[in-house]
């Protein structure tokens, strides 16, 4: 599943698939969607993401993660990662940044 979606079940719970990547974040509407859904979060809400279908990451997919964290995080609105795939928690504990997504 090479696009990006986005899928709000409840609300405030959020489900990405796809591949979060270079190739992918430019140009997914959905990324935006996700985006103006938590900024409309009120202030001190909690969203979740759960990762659980995302296909595929790289280090642009780990960047957009963690400005998107800490974009919710200036705004009050806490993001709670669920499912983070096994690349991406790589990729983050290399970077050194395991910690900020609450990585083990």
């Amino acid at each position: 599943m090479p696009n990006l979606q986005v899928t709000e079940t409840p609300k405030g719970y959020f489900t990405l698939e796809g591949e979060l990547n270079r190739n992918t974040i430019a140009k997914s509407a959905a990324l935006g969607i996700l985006d103006k859904n938590t900024q409309n979060s009120a202030k001190g809400s909690v969203a979740t993401l759960d990762m659980s279908g995302v296909s595929h990451s790289d280090t642009a997919g780990l960047a957009w993660l963690m400005n998107f964290l800490k974009y919710n995080q200036s705004q009050n609105v806490s993001v709670e990662l669920k499912n983070i795939p096994e690349s991406l928690i790589k990729l983050a504990k290399i970077s050194d940044v395991d910690s900020f997504l609450s990585v083990q």
